[in-house]
């Protein structure tokens, strides 16, 4: 019995060579993206309330973009499935770049395979505690470095008004050539 087109299509799989590259830079992107949501709650938790850095709260944050993250590839999924429907029905040239044809059915599937394929991997991960803990750490890092380029940005800031300024400028001047350089030429060359 011949099959028709449409279950031929269907039965047609993605190259996983294919995938595999687009689904590692999607985990990888996925994973920055989840360190730095974190980090903004490690930093947002502790400035606005005075909050203490409590790694398995951190955890339980990481476990959640990692879900809210596979969603939106589930979603993004869907969305593809739905729309190589309509272009397998859809006849004659496109118009536009998202006015997909028949001809745009693989290009899709190849799409929805990944998003399907980083969905399932990212729940998968969520449950991994090394992995939710290298996130984690970084996030914790990143939100280090954030609060401390502020404090630091704010302490190099600060201009100390010094009123007598122009009249001891001579003094220290003198103390420059007198004391510091003198200093400076003797351990240049001892």
């Amino acid at each position: 019995m011949r099959k028709s087109k449409r279950e031929a299509r269907k039965a047609e799989s993605v190259d996983p060579a294919q995938v595999e590259g687009p689904v590692d830079d999607g985990l990888l992107i996925a994973r920055q993206a989840a360190a730095i949501a974190v980090a903004n709650d490690i930093i947002v938790g502790a400035l606005r309330e005075n909050r203490d850095f409590d790694q398995a709260v951190a955890e339980t944050w990481v476990r959640d973009e990692l879900t809210k993250l596979a969603q939106e590839q589930t979603e993004l999924a869907s969305r593809l499935a739905s729309t190589r429907t309509k272009a397998v029905k859809s006849r004659g040239r496109s118009r536009h770049q998202f006015d997909y044809r028949r001809e745009d059915d693989e290009p899709l599937l190849l799409r929805e395979t990944i998003s399907t394929t980083i969905a399932q991997r990212l729940e998968e991960l969520k449950g991994d505690d090394a992995y939710v803990d290298e996130i984690v750490l970084a996030a914790r890092d990143r939100a280090w470095h954030d609060i401390g380029g502020a404090i630091m940005s704010r302490v190099t800031n600060v201009v100390v008004d010094e009123g007598d300024y122009e009249e001891r400028r001579e003094f220290r001047l003198r103390d420059l050539v007198d004391i510091d350089l003198k200093e400076l030429l003797a351990s240049a060359r001892g």
